[in-house]
């Protein structure tokens, strides 16, 4: 069991530092290649939902997932109808304020925890399974975190607050793990709940924040998140193809 403990935290402790990769990215940079991370965090985000978040959550849940999933759905629009509506950015991002960057960093805490709590679960399993997990976890958590990065930017966050904000959230992930480890077999619904909750929020906020930008801006810009989306769901589903030729 102390080797399943070591081997999950150093998993996650990776997790983490892939996903503060992006405070790497320079300003000039993110600033000329904001509109393409916006469409990639669109693609990234509508991609884990559907082709990863989702199906895991149904299977550890059934068809009840699809009722978290809505609720989280549903409760996020009303959220954002009650605080106000989305106003344009600057620099040319259409973000809602507050919403997108609180639903963001919540629904991105609550990925984390399922995340940590399936490499938790794979390792109980055995060391091969928890390393082809953990590695798939990795593969789409980066470019998922470059996109929440950009998004934060976009929002007028500093990039000091943006990294320590997305480096808190990290931390659930070992919240997720240490939780599969201690409580998995006394609530074995409680992490399909959780993945259900995270997939119907990365839906909102790919859906309805994020690919209405697909029209708006200068031709160039339009093109730019054009090519981010295209990028974010091929990238992201070749990892998942990766990931179940792993799992065979």
């Amino acid at each position: 069991m102390r080797h399943v403990v070591l081997y999950t935290f150093l998993a996650v402790l990776a997790d983490g530092l892939a996903g503060l990769a992006s405070g790497l990215l320079s300003e000039r940079w993110l600033r000329s290649h904001l509109p393409a991370l916006v469409g990639f965090a669109a693609g990234t985000l509508l991609t884990v939902s559907f082709l990863e978040v989702l199906p895991e959550a149904v299977e550890a849940l059934g068809a009840a997932a699809f009722s978290w999933a809505f609720a989280s759905f549903t409760a996020l629009a009303l959220l954002e109808w009650r605080l106000g509506r989305p106003h344009h950015h600057p620099h040319g991002a259409t973000l809602p304020a507050p919403t997108l960057p609180a639903a963001l960093l919540g629904s991105d805490a609550l990925h984390n925890i399922g995340d940590g709590a399936a490499v938790a679960a794979a390792f109980l399993v055995s060391p091969q399974a928890g390393i082809a997990t953990s590695l798939a976890v990795i593969a789409h958590e980066l470019p998922q975190e470059v996109g929440d990065y950009a998004l934060l930017r976009a929002s007028g966050w500093s990039r000091r607050r943006a990294l320590l904000a997305l480096a808190g959230v990290q931390l659930t992930a070992a919240v997720g793990a240490a939780g599969m480890l201690l409580g998995s077999r006394l609530l074995p619904p409680l992490e399909g709940i959780v993945l259900a909750i995270a997939a119907g929020t990365f839906f909102y906020i790919g859906a309805v924040d994020l690919l209405p930008e697909l029209r708006h801006g200068s031709p160039s810009e339009s093109r730019q998140r054009v090519t981010g989306l295209v990028l974010g769901v091929v990238l992201l589903l070749a990892f998942h193809l990766l990931e179940a030729r792993l799992a065979t």
